[in-house]
């Protein structure tokens, strides 16, 4: 990511690079960003269903998260890799509740 007067202004991936079919050594920055209104972005407020969402239909894995005032500012970066980790453990959490109430604490 670049940051240019605490917004969001380019976004670069590892995917794009690959498609080119270059080395690191030889692609220069300006062939691979993504322009500002092009990248996607979620907010602390978003679900994490919206990312996951977001993810999927961009094929990309991981989204700068901006604050919610329209700056664009960057507070953080969640992974795909984060976001399944929460799922799973919600799901494991509504098992886990399923099972108390059919089976009683002690299964």
């Amino acid at each position: 990511m670049v940051k240019w007067q605490e917004s969001l202004v380019k976004e670069i991936t590892s995917k794009k690079v690959s498609l080119l079919g270059k080395t690191s050594k030889e692609t220069k920055i300006k062939e691979i960003f993504t322009q500002d209104a092009n990248v996607v972005t979620v907010t602390p407020s978003d679900s994490i269903d919206v990312a996951m969402d977001k993810m999927m239909a961009k094929s990309i894995r991981h989204l700068p998260i901006v604050k919610e005032d329209g700056s664009g500012e960057v507070v953080g970066f969640v992974s795909i890799k984060d976001l399944i980790k929460e799922v799973v453990v919600d799901k494991e959490d509504t098992l886990r509740a399923l099972s108390d109430s059919v089976f009683g604490k002690d299964g």
